[in-house]
């Protein structure tokens, strides 16, 4: 499964736990319900802001995300900090 439906399948659990509709979502990070709906559908990903604005939103933790893509955990004493470079 690509990260774009795993993104979508987390959010959707996110907002029905919430029990909010697709409209408030939207509104409540300043994007089309239209655009949000396609999101959710996993027909597109959003950009860096709107999907951070997303997360935040719904409570969604960066590591559920990361688990739920099936992305490795980077292991930070094997690699550089490149901030620090």
């Amino acid at each position: 499964m690509t990260l774009t439906m795993k993104f979508a399948e987390v959010l959707y659990a996110a907002r029905d736990a919430k029990k909010l509709t697709q409209s408030q979502v939207a509104e409540a990070v300043s994007i089309s319900v239209r655009w949000y709906q396609k999101v959710e559908a996993g027909l597109r990903l959003p950009s860096t802001i709107p999907a951070i604005k997303l997360m935040l939103f719904l409570g969604i933790d960066i590591e559920e995300l990361r688990e739920a893509s099936g992305l490795p955990k980077l292991d930070n004493k094997k690699h550089k900090d490149f901030a620090m470079m």
